[in-house]
């Protein structure tokens, strides 16, 4: 499909294992919420998974640029949509 990205199985792989923590990290704090565990610590554990996520949404994205560089190596007609639709993506996150 045209302006579609896919990823490598082994950076699917990593980023799966990656989104498994994160949701550990996701039923920790509601189980520090339920224990009424103190505020600062909670939103500390807030930030550690905040900033997991950020490192996924980077991951897909460096995965993505390399993705359009060798389509566009390739010759594929498509790159430039998949680019443009990368370039959304990465606006829509900053």
């Amino acid at each position: 499909m045209a302006g579609t990205l896919w990823l490598a199985q082994d950076t699917e792989a990593a980023i799966q294992r990656r989104l498994r923590r994160i949701e550990g990290q996701v039923a920790g704090l509601q189980r520090m919420l339920a224990e009424r565990r103190d505020c600062a610590d909670i939103a500390q554990q807030v930030a550690a998974a905040r900033a997991a996520l950020d490192r996924v949404a980077m991951d897909l994205l460096v995965a993505g640029l390399e993705q359009c560089l060798r389509m566009d190596l390739d010759g594929k007609p498509h790159a430039a949509g998949a680019l443009a639709k990368l370039k959304r993506t990465f606006l829509m996150l900053s």
